[in-house]
């Protein structure tokens, strides 16, 4: 039987010291694309782990997922790795966008200074990402947070565009406050409850104390994710990161405050989820969310900032699947997150084709491009329909089920009869029409609308439209069949539901 400890333990570890060995490379004088291919190389490694790990799982070659568990530190506990069925889906849309986007980045970026520090701070960053997703012990979960933050704060400060220096403080502080509420409830957790391990903790009643350690953890998650109020960081930070990194901040980042809702919420804390009023006051949190950033993305001719009022929309479906409090809604928040990664990526790199080829991201500057850039129009459209819930793709599933499980835990079980529930799910699906309209707006406004002579013809080049056209085959073929993500994802769901 392949060694648990090595597989989960190498897709941390072989990135890290990639980015050791990318820095010290690009110091020796190598230079260019071969450092973005030194980058490509452990990340698709780790993509290939957690593609062998879901694929196990799936066809029950893999018992429950892989574990790994190290002694680590007296009062802190064991340092686990678990890569399950709710773990593992999202940890390999992390690893593949990662692998991808590095690709994308040796055209994006060629030109630019200290590359070698850029590919080091990148691949530290996906390190963040991945550990963060699969740590069950919330110091280690906490440490793997704050190396997210670090790494981007670098790559938006010293690459970003427009005044990348206090954009990139701005989105430093607010997260890092966020972080701190996190710790708080962490630290809260470990001394009522007497361990890091989310599995160990299962919290008895939902009395103040649990009230207090799970607000404090959401206030934190929801930073992350931006969800209203706490939202403001994110326009701009997206905006004017390097593309290549609004294509991880947007589509992979913010939505890991989601899976770790799930992950710690529903498992350290399940009397919560039977509470009423907690329920309620995230649903409508969710819903808020939706609405305003849909609203926002229907005003923006700046096409990054119009994906970036569409994560914090799309945040707010997340979220509604988090409060569904079933089986059903919980696969659906999984789903959403995978299919968002992959669509939102796609569109964010489109933008930054037209910034590599015209220089421009705004929409109004472009127009009548489907017939000179065929492939881009198309996937842009795919993309942009995976996001509004159009089948066969995989966001159809993702919002079907959000819904239908909301719906289902507001008619029968914990939330019996619950009309209140019913209205808001009604309100939320509403959402999916601004989705739908701001998406086939920017469509027909960039591919179909009145043809710019000066716009030069001609697709971007391969190693930027590679990337673009196998994400959104991902997009495809798991919308087509999902059974592969959701077969076992809902047997252990179903032990999260009290």
């Amino acid at each position: 039987m392949m060694d648990v400890y090595n597989l989960l333990l190498q897709s941390l570890v072989v990135p890290a010291v990639f980015a050791l060995l990318t820095l010290s490379l690009g110091l020796g004088g190598v230079h260019g694309r071969r450092l973005g291919w030194i980058a490509f190389i452990p990340l698709a490694y780790s993509a290939a782990i957690y593609a062998y790990v879901g694929l196990g799982v799936s066809l029950g070659f893999i018992q429950g997922g892989l574990e790994a568990s190290y002694p680590w530190a007296p009062y802190i506990g064991d340092f686990t790795l678990l890569a399950d069925a709710l773990s593992t889906p999202v940890a390999f849309t992390v690893a593949i966008l990662s692998a991808l986007i590095a690709v994308y980045s040796m055209e994006y970026m060629e030109g630019a200074e200290h590359l070698e520090l850029y590919y080091a701070l990148y691949l530290l960053y996906a390190v963040g990402m991945l550990g963060s997703i699969l740590s069950t012990n919330l110091a280690a979960f906490f440490l793997f947070f704050e190396l997210m933050l670090l790494p981007s704060w670098a790559l938006i400060g010293v690459w970003g565009t427009g005044p990348r220096e206090r954009i990139a403080f701005k989105y430093f502080i607010f997260t890092e406050a966020g972080a701190l509420s996190l710790l708080a409830g962490i630290l809260i957790s470990r001394f009522t409850y007497g361990t890091f391990d989310v599995f160990k903790i299962a919290a008895p009643a939902a009395d103040r104390t649990a009230f207090t350690v799970a607000a404090l953890i959401l206030l934190g998650l929801f930073v992350k994710m931006a969800i209203f109020p706490l939202h403001t960081w994110l326009p701009d930070a997206h905006a004017e990161a390097p593309t290549p990194i609004s294509a991880l901040l947007s589509p992979a980042m913010i939505g890991i405050g989601g899976y770790a809702a799930i992950r710690i919420i529903y498992t350290a804390f399940p009397a919560l989820i039977a509470d009423h009023g907690f329920i309620m006051a995230i649903s409508i949190l969710a819903v808020v969310t939706m609405f305003y950033g849909g609203f926002l993305a229907l005003a923006q001719d700046d096409l990054k900032r119009l994906l970036a009022y569409s994560s914090i929309s799309q945040m707010g479906y997340l979220l509604f699947g988090v409060a569904s409090s079933s089986i059903i809604g919980l696969a659906g928040a999984v789903l959403l997150y995978m299919s968002h990664g992959f669509a939102k990526a796609v569109l964010f790199m489109v933008s930054g084709v037209f910034m590599h080829k015209y220089e421009t991201r705004r929409i109004s500057d472009l127009g009548g491009l489907a017939g000179k850039m065929p492939y881009t129009a198309t996937v842009s459209l795919i993309s942009f329909l995976s996001l509004a819930g159009t089948p066969p793709l995989l966001g159809f599933w993702s919002e079907i089920f959000i819904f239908a499980g909301s719906m289902h835990s507001s008619l029968t079980g914990l939330l019996s009869l619950d009309m209140g529930k019913a209205w808001i799910t009604a309100v939320a699906v509403t959402a999916t029409v601004l989705t739908t309209g701001y998406g086939l707006r920017a469509v027909r406004r960039i591919f179909f609308g009145q043809e710019k002579e000066d716009l030069r013809p001609g697709e971007a080049p391969s190693t930027m439209l590679a990337p673009i056209i196998i994400l959104t085959i991902f997009s495809v073929i798991l919308g087509i069949y999902p059974t592969p993500i959701t077969g076992q994802l809902g047997t252990l769901l179903s032990k999260l539901i009290p």
